[in-house]
């Protein structure tokens, strides 16, 4: 009987010793298409789609940006006299920390040649401040219509 018993015990552990090396690999597969997930969804995220203009890049675009801008307290005026329509401004606001992006009118186009009113009704902005007029323009990423906010280099500076 004990020799039966052994028997049975040798065979309980090789079944278990069998199905040891499935589940290391189980897991093993299962941990490296989670790591693969992760490490697709982190670089997609970090390498964004370039945002294009007529098969450029939009960057090219913004040194043909040519706009006059003049502001009072409640209003900016924009006259475009450039090539290329505007998707709205980013009216930016200079004081003794910096620069500060104090009203985004987006989704006001001005085409070439128009001239347009935009509100800064309560932007904060107040006589004697001085602001920039940065241009937006719009893109393609894919099949998305995407705006792009041209650097400070290309905006206008008016004191109001």
């Amino acid at each position: 009987m004990s020799n039966l018993k052994r028997l049975k015990s040798k065979r309980s552990l090789l079944n278990r010793s069998g199905l040891s090396p499935v589940i290391a690999t189980v897991l093993l597969i299962s941990i490296t298409l989670i790591l693969a997930a992760i490490i697709f969804i982190w670089a997609r995220s970090v390498v964004k789609e370039k945002t294009e203009k007529f098969g450029e890049p939009i960057e090219n675009f913004c040194q043909e940006v040519n706009f006059e801008a003049e502001a009072d307290s409640s209003s900016v005026f924009i006259i475009n006299r450039g090539n290329v329509g505007l998707y709205g401004v980013d009216v930016r606001k200079r004081s003794s920390g910096g620069i500060l992006s104090v009203k985004k009118l987006e989704g006001q186009p001005i085409s070439t040649g128009e001239s347009k009113e935009l509100s800064l009704l309560g932007s904060g902005i107040g006589g004697g401040d001085e602001i920039i007029v940065v241009p937006i323009i719009v893109g393609e990423s894919g099949s998305n219509k995407v705006a792009h906010t041209c650097d400070e280099v290309y905006g206008v500076a008016i004191t109001v």
